[in-house]
């Protein structure tokens, strides 16, 4: 079993949090609240603290240098595997990562609704962990006022491909995790609507190769 623990929204109150002890990190996105690079350096240099021996970090619409200056930001990030719109071999499991979300107030990394469907058909079918920073339709994704916000287009990528687990945030009162149409979803919002960071993290554990007992373990405690 290979141990997990996601996080999302964190907004630079990350050395706030805690960050339960696992195999692998994995950042949802927003990181950042500004997205600048001061912000970028203290993040790095605060991944390069945690004992995780495994990092991996998706951008959001909050992490402007990401998207803004993608070379030099990227090269900062030195304590972690950024992933965005690629995926790599963690361990055993596959993840792929992608920062977009549908266009609200132009912020970073926005998706038009007509652009959705060509951005998801980039994920990878044999993808076991997905992470994107926004959520797909229906699924932990409803605002204070009552409306679903995530990307319809993501969700019917999802039910084609059927990932063990797919990890985002951004609707930070979305927060939980839940399972249905076989696959483990979690929103790992850190921070509350009213941007507090008072959520914990998601912690789990995961076959990381296929067996008869394929079995995502959900840590004790995790609220």
């Amino acid at each position: 079993m290979t141990s997990i623990v996601f996080i999302a929204d964190t907004h630079g109150a990350h050395r706030e949090i805690d960050v339960p002890k696992a195999d692998i990190l994995i950042h949802c996105g927003d990181f950042m609240t500004h997205g600048n690079i001061g912000e970028l350096n203290d993040f790095n240099a605060w991944l390069g603290e945690l004992p995780h021996s495994k990092k991996v970090v998706c951008a959001g619409n909050h992490d402007w240098a990401m998207e803004r200056m993608p070379k030099e930001a990227q090269a900062l990030l030195t304590n972690c595997i950024y992933l965005q719109d690629n995926k790599a071999k963690v361990g055993d499991l596959t993840v792929y990562c992608s920062p977009w979300s549908p266009r609200f107030c132009d912020w970073a990394f926005n998706l038009d609704y007509w652009d959705a469907e060509a951005k998801w058909d980039l994920i990878y079918p044999d993808t076991d962990i997905l992470v994107t920073h926004g959520p797909p339709h229906g699924i932990l994704d409803r605002t204070r006022e009552g409306r679903d916000v995530g990307c319809p287009f993501l969700m019917k990528k999802i039910l084609n491909i059927r990932p063990k687990i797919h990890a985002f945030g951004h609707i930070h009162e979305g927060f939980g995790r839940v399972n249905k149409y076989g696959v483990r979803f979690v929103n790992a919002s850190i921070m509350t609507r009213d941007y507090e960071p008072k959520n914990r993290a998601m912690l789990c554990k995961i076959n990381s190769k296929p067996t008869q007992d394929d079995r995502v373990l959900w840590g004790t405690g995790v609220s």
